[in-house]
């Protein structure tokens, strides 16, 4: 077939199909029907020659030509997209569109609430979707389109994602005000003495890493009694018990606006850390992901950290 007579919307349905593998999904990530999708890939069967997705138990899985396809397909796609918007103006205020945001709850409650403030104002027709960190996948949910771009501290990014500093926060302790923790002399042991809730966002280990290695440094473990995989319920778990926690400070001041605990020092040498905004060359060139991009540099970057 020459390329004048093909419809590249074909490509474009060949692409939800060997991402998804599953037709009903790929009709739901083009917003068309599954009739429609399944007369899609009878056809892009025809083009190729192959039949491109085949049964496996009780699912469907991409033939060897199906995944030789697929990246440079994504690539091509990638160029034709840069192609049509790079030099075309853009006018956030008339944009259609959703940005996918894949954040953990510490960006949720420190960047999401002024960030949301600002999209309505200036892009109030953009949706605005946040799905939950995958740190097995983070590179792999960027390159195939499943997320746009990334606020998050990561210290260690894959190599396939571009990276620009925003700012830098750093751990403290938060108790209960008049927890006696907090009279007299703060040390090593008094700290580790006391039952700490700790935060796991699943797999990630980003919070409590540092933690563990400055406590190995100086030979003393501390008691955990709670774990919990995000922030939700910890200032409220602290101001009614005497369980402590050790936090980013933009979080702990945020709970001392509607709980009676106090911030304080750990007796630690912790380092602060910093986050960042990540992105993919699937979306570089993009109008609307640039656009979103400055906006979250314009808000949040840090001046004294570019």
């Amino acid at each position: 077939m020459r390329l004048r007579d093909l419809d590249l919307n074909l490509l474009v349905a060949l692409d939800a199909l060997l991402r998804e593998a599953h037709v009903t999904r790929a009709a739901a990530r083009l917003e068309m029907s599954q009739s429609s999708m399944s007369l899609a890939l009878s056809k892009l069967r025809t083009v190729f020659n192959d039949p491109l997705l085949v049964k496996s138990g009780s699912g469907l899985v991409l033939t060897a030509r199906a995944q030789e396809i697929a990246p440079r397909l994504a690539d091509t796609l990638r160029h034709v997209d840069a192609l049509m918007h790079e030099r075309r103006d853009f006018d956030p205020s008339q944009a259609h569109d959703t940005v996918t945001l894949i954040v953990t709850d510490y960006i949720d409650f420190v960047v999401v609430p002024s960030l949301v403030k600002e999209l309505a104002r200036r892009a109030p027709h953009v949706i605005l979707r946040i799905v939950g960190p995958n740190p097995t996948r983070f590179g792999e949910i960027f390159s195939s389109g499943e997320v746009d771009v990334s606020i998050t501290y990561f210290p260690n990014p894959p190599a396939s994602l571009r990276v620009r500093p925003l700012f830098r926060d750093r751990l403290v302790g938060v108790a209960r005000r008049g927890h006696p923790l907090l009279s007299g002399a703060m040390d090593l042991r008094r700290f580790c003495d006391q039952g700490h809730v700790i935060v796991e966002p699943g797999q990630a280990t980003m919070y409590n890493a540092q933690i563990e290695q400055a406590l190995e440094r100086a030979g003393r473990p501390r008691r955990t009694v709670m774990s919990k995989p995000t922030f939700l319920g910890i200032p409220f778990i602290i101001e009614q018990t005497d369980l402590i926690a050790t936090v980013p400070e933009k979080v702990a001041k945020g709970f001392t606006q509607f709980t009676d605990i106090e911030i304080f020092e750990p007796p630690l040498d912790l380092e602060p850390f910093g986050v960042v905004l990540l992105w993919h060359d699937r979306t570089h060139n993009n109008p609307l992901q640039r656009w979103f991009r400055e906006l979250v540099i314009e808000l949040f970057q840090d001046p004294e950290h570019p």
